[in-house]
């Protein structure tokens, strides 16, 4: 009994550790074109696109379609930082927040007096978070990038667009990412102060968790993030 016991108790932890690994779907990523073409709604007068949308995609989750929203935080010393991040349940009658293409650049036009706030995706290689005014960490900050879904780019400090195929079959739309990326690891977070919400933080390389070496946290789901026009 004992050693079916076992038996049982290996193979399952060999499912899990078989579906945990292929958690991430192999994506191939192809860059759109540099700057802000890439993007939806996009104006050649004027080289900026937009009004842009952001959303969750093919999280299988009721996540999927979620609206991004900031979540801000202080920084010591004054100013503002913070993450953008899909609500645990979707306020449909919140103000949507506005997103466009400027100077090669992926903005949020955010509360502090209407400004168009660069985004990055930035942190260690396992938290490349997707936010703004992030502080200095270890890491460059990924310069976001468009894809159809495919996405593939060098880091810089920005962000920009991507198109992709999933297992070999391409996918409709635009979606963010960077170094060659486009899947997200979706965080769930409750604080007391901010309510309950998930963070994006980038699945690229030397993403694992470092505490199990899984390529995903304990809880996380994963997903894409959606560009579209308003």
């Amino acid at each position: 009994m004992g050693r079916i016991s076992y038996l049982l108790t290996k193979a399952t932890a060999a499912l899990i550790s078989a579906t945990l690994a292929s958690a991430t779907p192999n994506i191939t990523v192809t860059p759109l074109p540099s700057g802000c073409a890439g993007y939806p709604n996009y104006d050649n007068a004027t080289g900026i696109a937009g009004p842009l949308r952001l959303a969750a995609d093919s999280t299988g989750r009721d996540q999927d379609g979620y609206k991004f929203i900031p979540k801000f935080a202080i920084a010591v010393g004054g100013g503002s930082w913070g993450f953008m991040v899909i609500p645990a349940t979707q306020n449909e009658t919140a103000e949507e927040i506005v997103f466009r293409c400027a100077n090669d650049t992926l903005q949020a036009q955010l509360d502090t007096g209407k400004q168009w706030q660069p985004l990055i995706a930035a942190g260690t290689p396992g938290e490349a978070a997707f936010g703004f005014n992030l502080p200095d960490l270890p890491d460059p900050n990924y310069h976001l990038e468009t894809c159809n879904f495919p996405c593939s780019r060098i880091p810089r400090s920005v962000a920009n667009t991507n198109s992709h195929a999933i297992e070999g079959v391409p996918q409709p739309g635009v979606f963010l990412g960077a170094v060659n990326v486009t899947t997200w690891g979706f965080n769930y977070q409750n604080f007391t102060e901010t309510g309950e919400y998930y963070y994006a933080r980038l699945l690229g390389p030397n993403s694992q968790n470092r505490a199990t070496g899984k390529p995903l946290n304990p809880g996380e789901f994963t997903g894409y993030i959606k560009i579209t026009g308003i």
